[in-house]
């Protein structure tokens, strides 16, 4: 394990490029529980130990390495790591190397556990605090052992999660201040002092490094016992030479009522249609025994926090962030929608996509992450439950009559995928959190993007908008043939700056854009221009269903029952559309 070492005369400017450096280090082994930094202060001669994880920095004591204490402190740790005999040992996942992942094995099947080939990445993220997701395409060996000579590709992550680095948090209005940048801070554990740090310092100065296979490999994969607490009764069955995703993030250990929502939620739902099939979630082990986690680097639960921190730029009092590391292995589903071969086949996988986030409402999981990275649509359409409502009421008997003449059956082509923000309505109504705002911000409605409607609850309105927001942006930004392609491409690099920026500027496009004047192929592409009539009308319908949502007195609007009656008028809205539309004839 390499253990770099970054030498200032002061610590804040010190902490940050030591940051980068971990980041650096994270990007090459993002699974990996921590990343050790050693930093020397030349003008109080003073050292410390700076380990860096997904919930921020921890820092030991200064060490005064002009005295004899400091110097015995610094033999203490060194000689510590040198007990280390195992990657295992130094927080590496011992069941990963980024070409192989040996899956865990309960209840899954003859063959398990079963050691898998990465495919290649689907998504990434590169930061150390937060979330981290790692998404893997895997693929079951079709011999064993597998062929090293058909494995030299190197591990290069899918080009549309480089361009756009989907990042999903909470967000909350409390303080009032600008939505779209989120910062963190940083806690430690007893004997250390801890420090703030944002992640907007550090998240985009780090791209992903490809990784050779080949390097990869000379780690082999072991058997770790991961604990797998949710899988469905009728899992996914991986066979020699299938596909299928494995996701890997870090979640909080603590959660409202200990419940962990991403992990139930694709149980509860695997196989509906519009959402993909389950095989299980585990709580990853980085060996035997011991779960991957950051509680080690962090005060205990009870413990005074201000005690622990490190004050390095004055930032806002934040609580530690427990994060442990959970897997999900789900059938594999297809691409952006970006990739969409003609405007109908995108708007199929859109419909499809909205009964499968219907079909969570219905199991009462609210997703609140609605994005281009989250809805997937495939070529060849799979095989699915039957979307259907029981015990319909007038407006559910109207969905089902619409879906029947959109040619709905059970053959899904678009996929609502992930789940790390939803909501329980079970509890959600009865929990402190009711007025958290969650997504990722480039499709995120209006009023939660905007402070001025801080009184503003996340509703099923919001996904719904969510939905039109990620349609509209992949039909600006789809890929288009040559044939295609706008003769000024201008207007169009312009149109696609203003969606992907700030709210005011995505709002200001969207509305005196694509829903002002009449696009011009030679101007903006004949995909969009063939696109502009459908978002037009489906915009005025979502601004009829905000004002009628806006109608119901606020006292009545905020339970399951409302939350419930505004996601069945959003969908029957969204289905008369397409059916007025005549694009699926």
């Amino acid at each position: 394990m390499a253990i770099p070492v970054e030498a200032r005369d002061n610590w804040p400017d010190l902490v940050l490029q030591a940051g980068i450096y971990a980041c650096c280090m994270f990007s090459a082994s993002p699974l990996r529980q921590f990343v050790l930094v050693i930093g020397y202060n030349y003008e109080d001669h003073t050292l410390r130990f700076l380990v860096y994880h997904r919930g921020g920095c921890t820092g030991s004591e200064p060490l005064n390495l002009d005295q004899p204490e400091g110097q015995k402190g610094f033999i203490h740790l060194i000689v510590s790591i040198l007990t280390w005999r195992t990657r295992a040992d130094a927080g590496f996942p011992a069941w990963c190397n980024e070409a192989r992942v040996c899956l865990p094995g309960r209840n899954a099947g003859a063959n398990y556990p079963l050691i898998v080939d990465v495919d290649h990445i689907l998504r990434y993220s590169s930061c150390i605090w937060g979330r981290a997701p790692r998404v893997f395409c895997i693929r079951v060996p079709t011999a064993f052992p597998v062929d090293e000579e058909n494995q030299a590709e190197d591990l290069i992550p899918g080009l549309q999660d480089m361009e756009i680095q989907k990042k999903a948090w909470q967000i909350s209005d409390t303080a009032g201040q600008d939505l779209s940048s989120p910062t963190h801070s940083a806690t430690g554990s007893a004997g250390t002092e801890t420090s703030g740090l944002s992640s907007s310092n550090l998240i985009h100065t780090v791209s992903s490094i490809v990784i050779s296979r080949a390097r990869a490999l000379i780690n082999g994969v072991e058997n770790v016992d991961h604990a797998i607490d949710w899988y469905p009764l009728d899992p996914l069955e991986l066979k020699r030479g299938d596909s299928a995703v494995l996701k890997l993030c870090w979640v909080p250990d603590r959660v409202p009522c200990n419940l962990l929502m991403e992990p139930r939620l694709l149980r509860d739902c695997s196989g509906m249609f519009g959402v993909p099939k389950h095989l299980y979630s585990f709580r990853a082990h980085h060996k035997a025994g011991c779960q991957t986690t950051n509680r080690l680097f962090l005060p205990p639960p009870t413990a005074d926090f201000e005690t622990y921190r490190w004050d390095l730029w004055g930032e806002t009092n934040w609580e530690p962030e427990y994060l442990s590391l959970l897997g999900h292995v789900t059938e594999f589903v297809g691409y952006s929608l970006e990739f969409a071969k003609d405007l109908r086949s995108l708007v199929q996988a859109v419909l499809h996509a909205h009964l499968g986030y219907y079909n969570m409402i219905q199991k009462d999981y609210q997703h609140r992450d609605i994005s281009i990275g989250n809805v997937r649509m495939v070529d060849e359409p799979i095989k699915t439950e039957r979307f259907d409502i029981p015990n319909p009421n007038e407006t559910q008997r109207e969905i089902l009559d619409l879906c029947s003449k959109s040619g709905i059956d059970d053959h899904c082509s678009g996929f609502v995928i992930d789940g790390d923000l939803a909501v329980d309505w079970d509890r959600h109504f009865t929990e402190e959190n009711l007025a958290t705002r969650s997504g990722t911000p480039e499709f995120m409605s209006t009023k939660l993007l905007k402070r001025v409607f801080r009184d503003h609850v996340h509703s099923p309105v919001d996904d719904y908008w969510s939905f039109y927001f990620l349609t509209q942006w992949a039909c600006a930004f789809h890929e288009l043939s040559t044939e295609d392609k706008p003769k000024n491409p201008d207007y169009l690099q312009q149109l696609r700056s203003e969606l992907a920026g700030h709210v005011n500027d995505r709002d200001a496009a969207t509305s005196t854009a694509i829903n002002g004047v009449n696009f011009k192929a030679e101007k903006y592409g004949a995909f969009l221009v063939h696109a502009q009539p459908f978002l037009q009308e489906w915009y005025r319908t979502l601004s009829s269903l905000m004002n009628e949502w806006q109608e119901i007195d606020a006292t009545k609007r905020y339970n399951a029952a409302s939350f419930r009656y505004i996601a069945d008028r959003g969908l029957l809205f969204f289905l008369n559309v397409v059916v007025q539309s005549q694009l699926l004839l």
